[in-house]
């Protein structure tokens, strides 16, 4: 990026002030990607009243900056191009230079750690990063940036693909942004705009929580939850002053540092800061779409249920605030992982929320599932991730590019029971079921009694007939119902099936099956 301007005036002992220079927004650099096809943004600071130009691609369009010193114009829909470009800003005074634009598709991929999880950590990973030289992918990582209320800036930089710029960089995101654009033959831009160990309520518009059916406390309310930090804070303090201390002295004197007080807070990061701090920055930005990878955080008893109001109030916030109504969401499934699943009747809020997550995507138009059930481990970062970039490459080929492909995962659709047996049809399973390894497993059934027993289960078709020596009138599935299952359900199209019950009974007191 380029920056000049010429003085135009200069008195000895002027005491006025004098002009500012144009400014773009921070978002804006050397080698970015714009989004082909839809207007295309350019905003930033001047002087207020003063007339701003920009010059892209044979466009030249002026704007004036409003009293606060704000200046936003639009430039008309552009096709792709490879072409690397200058988008020139220009004033009576200044001018700004942004070399090496390129015009294409831009995702946004946000989330938590297994969507920030660094490509040079992953199975494959180390020769994926030797081998990703690529002029038309372009990368941009929004930094961690927690902020009390919405942010105009967010300090970033666009890089080309490389050996160089791709170690640290989202796994899922560089796989799906490289087989994107391998698979369109046109530049493709990848925001990487995650945080690790955050909730769903951090990344979501206060105003948003304000409105919802969820509790409203400190888990959705800025000012609650500074509240409650900030007292915590004043509680520990005393012992912090201490390690600080007696950490400076250790450090003087070369003996070993004490550990950090229990307990410590640290910096405050709550309800709505990551919205504020981290999207709203880009709400004026133009996407082709979204890949959300989000709610190992929210996956607890209790908590988890809440996930089903949340989502697609995120969902719809996020489309509002980026005024793309239609913006498609792909949404990541939380894999499996903690303690491999002993009990039929697992009380699980990760599966609780793997349900919403579901629901979600089969209710809210312009959105889709992205299943990963069969690549979790013990550990909640999962290292084989290509799979799941590829995955969301042909969920957004299906949905945001109209291709003619099967990228759902097989559903539950419905069932009924035939005499002991309980038969169970899915949706997306065209050309019948499989399964990966035998038997197949995953299920469980439960009789009157309401007490589940893992089932033998058997694949006729788009059809899997599940059944139990030990339950004569079966009145619930479920599959894949716990923190961990054992899961091995698959269409022909290689999709893993999502987890399901036929139930909708509380997990500490089942009643009220669904017919």
């Amino acid at each position: 990026m380029k920056i000049s301007s010429c003085l135009f005036f200069l008195l000895v002992g002027f005491a006025g002030a004098a002009y500012a220079e144009v400014k773009l927004n921070s978002i804006f650099g050397d080698g970015m990607v714009l989004q082909r096809e839809l207007p295309i943004s350019v905003w930033g600071t001047a002087n207020p009243g003063e007339q701003v130009m920009v010059q892209f691609a044979g466009q030249h369009l002026s704007g004036a900056a409003d009293t606060a010193g704000k200046w936003l114009i639009i430039l008309r829909p552009l096709p792709a191009s490879a072409e690397p470009r200058e988008l020139i800003v220009t004033t009576a005074n200044s001018k700004i230079i942004i070399s090496g634009v390129l015009v294409g598709e831009v995702w946004l991929c946000s989330g938590q750690s297994n969507m920030e999880w660094a490509l040079g950590r992953c199975t494959g990973g180390p020769e994926a990063v030797t081998n990703s030289a690529n002029p038309q992918l372009r990368l941009c990582t929004i930094p961690h940036n927690s902020a009390m209320t919405p942010q105009d800036e967010v300090a970033t930089k666009w890089v080309v693909s490389g050996p160089g710029s791709t170690k640290f960089f989202s796994a899922i995101a560089w796989w799906f942004g490289s087989k994107l654009q391998k698979e369109l033959g046109v530049p493709v831009g990848i925001i990487n705009d995650s945080y690790g160990g955050t909730q769903i309520q951090d990344w979501m518009a206060a105003e948003t929580l304000r409105k919802g059916p969820w509790p409203h406390d400190k888990s959705t309310d800025i000012a609650l939850a500074k509240a409650d930090h900030d007292q915590r804070k004043a509680r520990f303090q005393p012992a912090m002053d201490k390690y600080l201390a007696e950490k400076a002295a250790a450090i003087k004197n070369k003996t070993p540092v004490p550990e950090l007080p229990a307990g410590w807070p640290g910096d405050f990061r709550g309800p709505s800061v990551l919205w504020n701090g981290m999207v709203a920055p880009l709400l004026k930005l133009s996407l082709r779409g979204v890949l959300w990878y989000q709610g190992e955080s929210n996956a607890y008893l209790g908590v988890g249920d809440t996930y089903a109001s949340l989502l697609p109030a995120m969902i719809a916030g996020w489309r509002a605030g980026f005024a793309q109504p239609d913006l498609p969401f792909l949404i990541f499934q939380i894999s499996a992982y903690r303690k491999p699943q002993t009990d039929p009747n697992e009380a699980s809020g990760m599966a609780e929320l793997r349900e919403a997550q579901l629901k979600t995507a089969l209710t809210m138009p312009h959105s889709a599932l992205v299943v990963t059930m069969d690549l979790g481990e013990t550990n909640v970062h999962y290292l084989n991730k290509e799979p799941a970039g590829e995955r969301g490459l042909n969920a957004a080929l299906g949905l945001a590019y109209g291709r003619q492909l099967e990228f759902t995962s097989p559903t539950y659709r419905s069932w009924e029971i035939e005499g002991d047996q309980a038969l169970v049809h899915f949706a997306h399973a065209a050309g019948g079921l499989a399964a990966k390894g035998n038997p197949l497993s995953g299920f469980v059934i439960a009789g009157e009694d309401h007490k589940f027993v893992f089932a033998d289960a058997r694949i006729e078709g788009e059809t899997v007939i599940v059944s139990s020596p030990q339950v004569s009138k079966p009145v619930a599935v479920r599959y894949g119902w716990a923190d961990f299952p054992k899961v091995n359900l698959f269409s022909k199209a290689r999709l893993p099936a999502s987890p399901f019950r036929t139930d909708d009974w509380p997990n500490s007191n089942p009643k009220n099956p669904k017919k």
